[in-house]
C-alpha cells in the first residue's frame, strides 16, 4: 500500500492520520480532539468525521483496465484544479465579536463540511498524514474564528505515492473525498466527475452514506454540546465581571427570572420593611395576634367580647411568648394580654417566663412586661420577681433599662423587708449572700457588727461611686445608698465622696433620700464645694423651687452659705424673674416665706425645722445668721413688693396667698405704703350686698379675712413703732360713704369693729364720725355683726 502525504499551505506542517480499517472507533477518534502528534500537531475535527464516514468500508475488487481509468480521471482533475487559480474577491466571512462565537455559528460552520466533499486517500496498512486545524479555536470564546479555517472551497494538496493502488479501492476513496482545512479549490469538472460516478454506486454505497449520516449526526450533538458549555461559561464570566463577581443563576431562565425582580434600592421604604418582615419565620402568627391585639386595646369593648379576644390571643401565642416579647410590636401583644386577661392567663404566661425575669428586664421592649406582673400580678408573683432580682442588684441598677424597673418595683410594690434585702447587696458580698433576717437596716447590722463598719462603708462607696455618671444617678434606690453612706461615713470620707458628686446633685433633688444627701453636701461641703453646688444649680432653680424635697436644699443653702452675693446672683435673681410662678405653687411659697420669716411656726412644721437645724454646727459657716439672712431679705424686698402691687386681686382674693400678703408687708425692709395702697383700691369699689356674680372684697371669704389680718397686724406695728398702718391707708383711700355700706353686710360688720378694737385714736374717731347716721339702723338688724357693731359705737367714747 501506497504512503501518502498532504501539506499545510498556512503552516507547513505535516499530520498523520491512524489505520483506518477496523482499529478507529468514535469513542478513540473524539479522544484524538486533544492530543498532540510527534509534529506538534492535532487531529481537527473535520479529519475525525471523515475517518468515521469511511470506517468498515473494503475495497472493492476490480480488474486493472478500470484501475488505470480511474487513475487517468484523477490525475486529469489534479491538474485541472492546481492550473485554476483562486478567486481574487473570495466571500468575506463575518468574524465574530470580541464576546465569543454563538453556539448556533460552530453548529453552522461544523455542518457545513459534508461528507460528500471529503477527500480521504488511504492504502491498506498505511497511514496518511493531514494539516493540523486546531479545534479549540473554534470553541474557545477567546479565540476568533478566521474566514480561511472556515472556508469551505479550500483543499490541501495529496501527492501520489504508489501508483500501484487498485482502481475499485481508488474509486472509493475518490468518492469519499474531503476538503481539508488549506486546500485549493477544486476545479468545477472535479465536482460533476464525482457526482456523476457517486450517482453510479450501487446500494451498498447508499447504506453506508446512511450509516455515514447517522454518525455525523451524533457527532454533531456532541459538538453542540461542547459549544453550549463554552458559549455559556462565557457570559456567566461576562456578568460576574459586571455585578462585582456576584452569583448568578447558571440557566438562562432563572437568569431572566433574576433579572425581573426588583432591587432592593427600587422598593420603598414600607416594601422593605415588608419584606424584612416576612423573613421572620412567625411572620403569620405576628399578624393574627396584632389583628386580635388592635380590637382587644378598644376601650369601648363588652367584658365577654375582651374575655373572648384574650382566649383566642392565649391559644395562639402559647408556647412562644418568649419570642414574642423581645419585639418592639409583639411585645405590646403580650403586655395587653397580661393586662385584659383572666387569671389562668396571667399564670401561664408568667409560668412560661418565671425563669427569665432578669433576662427580660434588660430587653428595651420586653422589660415593661415585668411592670405588668408587678402591676397585675398575684402577691406570690411579686414576690418571685424580687427574689429573681436577688444577687443582681448592683448589675441591674448600673443597665440603664433595667434599672427603672427595679426602681418602680422598689417605689411602687416592694416591703420595707424586701427594699432591705435591696439594699443589702451594696454592703458587700457577704450580706448578699448569707442573709441575716434578724438585721435588715444598716443602723441594726452596725449595732451588732461595729467592727465591720469599714468594711460596710468602702464596699458602698465601691458600688455607687460608678454610678454618679450614670442615668441610673436619678433613682431611689441609689439616692437612699448615697444616704445611708453620708449618715455614716467620717468627716474625710464625706468630704471625697462631696468632691466626686458636687456637679451631680440636681439629679437627686427630687426624692427625700436624694435631697438629704444635697443638704449634707451644703453643710458639710467647704466654700468652694459650696459653690459649685449653686452653679450646678443654674436654670433649674424655678423647677427646684417646686419640687416637694428639692426646695429643702435651698432653704439649707440660704441658712448656711456665707457668700450672699452669690446667692443672690445664682439663685435669687432667677427664682424672683417667675416670682408669680413661685409664689403660686405650695413648695414655692415656701421658699418665699423662709426668706421673709425663717423657721416660723406659723409656716413650716417642726419636722421640718428640726432637719434645718442639724446644718447649724457646720464647720465652713462663719457669718452671723442674723446677718446673713438681713442680707438675703434686703435682696428680696423691692421684687416682693412690686409683686403685691402687680398682682393685688389675685393675692387678696386667695386663702392660700393670705399669709404670703401679710408676711410679706410686716417682714420686708422698704416701704410698704405702696403695696398697702394697692390693697385699699380693691376695698374702695363701689359695694353693693348681696352681688353674688362679683364678690366684693369685704363680701368675699379670702378678701375680707386679708383685710382683717392686716388691720389686726397694725397693732404689731404700733408696738414696733412702725410709721406706715394699713388702717391709716385704707381710710384715706375709701371714698366717703364706704364705711356705711359695708356696715350693710354681717363681714363688713366684723372688718369695722376690728378697726375699733385697734385702738388708735384717729382710726376710732374717723369710723364713729362715718357710721353715727347708721347708728339707730345698727340696732334694728338681726345678724349679729350688726349688734356687736351697734354695742361697741354706744360703749366707746365720742
Amino acid at each position: 500500500m501506497a504512503e501518502l502525504t498532504s501539506s499545510n499551505p498556512r503552516t507547513g506542517s505535516k499530520s498523520k492520520l491512524m489505520k483506518l480499517k477496523h482499529h478507529l472507533t468514535p469513542k478513540r477518534l473524539l479522544k484524538m480532539q486533544e492530543r498532540e502528534t510527534p509534529e506538534g500537531d492535532s487531529v481537527t475535527r473535520r479529519s475525525v468525521k471523515k475517518l468515521i464516514s469511511v470506517r468498515n468500508v473494503k475495497p472493492p475488487v476490480q480488474t486493472t483496465a478500470e484501475l488505470q481509468n480511474t487513475s487517468n480521471k484523477m490525475s486529469r482533475n489534479e491538474s485541472i484544479s492546481s492550473d485554476k487559480s483562486p478567486s481574487k474577491h473570495p466571500k468575506k466571512q463575518r468574524t465574530p465579536k470580541n464576546s465569543g462565537v454563538s453556539k448556533n455559528t460552530i453548529v453552522k460552520h461544523l455542518k457545513a463540511k459534508r461528507l460528500s466533499n471529503a477527500k480521504i486517500i488511504a492504502t491498506e496498512g498505511k497511514s496518511l498524514k493531514v494539516p493540523k486545524a486546531n479545534f479549540k479555536e473554534h470553541v474557545s470564546p477567546k479565540h476568533k474564528l478566521k474566514s480561511k479555517e472556515l472556508d469551505t472551497n479550500d483543499e490541501p494538496e495529496f501527492d501520489r505515492k504508489d501508483a500501484s493502488i487498485n482502481d475499485s479501492w481508488e474509486m472509493a476513496v475518490k468518492r469519499a473525498r474531503g476538503r481539508p482545512d488549506g486546500e485549493a479549490a477544486v476545479s468545477l469538472e472535479g465536482k460533476r466527475g464525482r457526482r456523476e460516478e457517486k450517482e453510479k454506486s450501487g446500494e451498498d454505497d447508499q447504506v453506508k452514506v446512511h450509516d455515514v449520516k447517522k454518525k455525523e449526526k451524533a457527532f454533531g450533538n456532541k459538538i453542540k454540546k461542547i459549544a453550549s458549555k463554552k458559549v455559556q461559561s462565557m457570559k456567566t464570566a461576562s456578568k460576574e465581571i459586571k455585578k462585582g463577581l456576584k452569583r448568578k443563576l447558571s440557566t438562562k431562565e432563572s437568569s431572566e427570572e433574576a433579572s425581573k425582580r426588583p432591587k432592593l434600592e427600587e422598593l420603598t421604604k414600607r416594601e422593605r420593611k415588608k419584606k424584612r418582615q416576612m423573613q421572620n419565620p412567625n411572620f403569620e402568627l405576628i399578624v393574627k395576634t396584632k389583628h386580635i391585639w388592635e380590637q382587644l386595646r378598644r376601650h369601648d369593648l363588652t367584658k365577654e367580647k375582651r374575655q373572648k379576644l384574650c382566649s383566642e390571643l392565649y391559644r395562639i401565642v402559647k408556647g412562644k411568648v418568649k419570642e414574642l416579647l423581645f419585639a418592639h410590636d409583639t411585645a405590646r401583644v403580650i403586655q395587653c394580654l397580661m393586662q385584659y386577661g383572666s387569671q389562668e392567663h396571667r399564670d401561664g404566661l408568667f409560668e412560661e417566663l418565671k425563669e427569665h425575669i432578669t433576662e427580660i428586664a434588660k430587653s428595651t421592649y420586653a422589660s415593661f412586661f415585668v411592670k405588668k406582673i408587678l402591676k397585675y400580678g398575684t402577691k406570690s408573683q411579686r414576690n418571685h420577681v424580687f427574689r429573681s432580682f436577688h444577687g443582681h442588684v448592683r448589675k441591674l441598677i448600673r443597665h440603664s433599662v433595667a434599672a427603672s424597673v427595679l426602681e418602680y418595683g422598689y417605689n411602687e410594690y416592694a416591703t420595707a423587708t424586701q427594699r432591705s434585702a435591696m439594699m443589702e447587696e451594696f454592703y458587700g458580698p457577704s450580706f448578699s449572700l448569707f442573709k441575716d433576717h434578724a438585721q435588715t437596716t444598716l443602723d441594726e447590722i452596725l449595732i451588732s457588727q461595729p467592727n465591720k463598719r469599714d468594711m460596710i462603708l468602702s464596699n458602698m462607696k465601691e458600688a455607687i461611686v460608678p454610678l454618679v455618671d450614670k442615668t441610673s444617678l436619678t433613682h431611689t434606690i441609689v439616692h437612699r445608698a448615697f444616704y445611708e453612706y453620708f449618715t455614716y461615713a467620717t468627716a474625710k470620707m464625706k468630704a471625697d465622696m462631696i468632691e466626686t458628686v458636687r456637679d451631680h446633685l440636681i439629679h437627686m433633688l427630687h426624692t427625700r433620700e436624694g435631697s438629704r444627701v444635697a443638704m449634707q453636701c451644703v453643710w458639710y461641703g467647704t466654700a468652694k464645694d459650696r459653690k459649685v453646688i449653686i452653679k450646678s444649680l443654674k436654670s433649674h432653680i424655678v423647677k427646684a423651687c417646686k419640687e416637694e424635697y428639692g426646695h429643702m436644699v435651698l432653704l439649707a443653702i440660704f441658712d448656711v452659705v456665707d457668700d450672699t452675693k452669690i446667692v443672690h446672683k445664682a439663685i435669687l435673681e432667677e427664682m424672683l424673674k417667675s416670682v408669680h410662678e413661685v409664689a403660686m405653687d405650695q413648695y414655692g411659697l415656701k421658699v418665699l416665706l423662709y426668706l421673709l420669716s425663717p423657721r416660723d411656726g406659723l409656716h413650716f412644721h417642726p419636722d421640718i425645722v428640726k432637719v434645718l437645724e442639724q446644718g447649724d454646727g457646720n464647720p465652713t459657716s462663719k457669718k452671723d445668721a442674723s446677718l446673713r439672712r438681713s442680707e438675703l431679705l434686703q435682696a428680696v424686698s423691692p421684687s416682693l413688693l412690686q409683686y403685691i402691687i402687680d398682682h393685688t386681686k389675685e393675692l387678696v382674693m386667695s386663702n392660700s396667698r393670705l399669709l404670703l400678703i401679710l408676711t410679706i408687708l410686716t417682714h420686708v425692709q422698704g416701704d410698704p405704703t405702696s403695696a398697702m395702697e394697692a390693697i385699699s383700691k380693691i376695698a374702695a369699689e363701689p359695694f353693693v350686698s348681696g352681688n353674688l356674680e362679683n364678690f366684693h372684697i369685704i363680701e368675699h371669704p379670702a378678701g375680707h379675712m386679708t383685710l382683717k389680718k392686716l388691720i389686726k397686724n397694725d397693732a404689731e406695728r404700733m408696738k414696733e413703732g412702725g410709721k406706715v398702718l394699713f388702717s391709716e391707708v385704707l381710710l384715706r383711700t375709701v371714698p366717703e360713704g364706704a364705711l356705711k355700706s359695708w356696715a350693710a353686710c354681717n363681714r363688713g360688720c366684723f372688718m369695722l369693729i376690728s378697726l375699733l378694737e385697734l385702738g388708735h385714736p384717729t382710726v376710732s374717731a374717723e369710723v364713729q364720725k362715718e357710721l353715727a347716721p347708721v347708728k339707730k339702723s345698727l340696732g334694728k338688724m338681726d345678724f349679729k355683726g350688726a349688734q356687736i357693731l351697734h354695742n361697741k359705737l354706744s360703749t366707746s367714747p365720742p
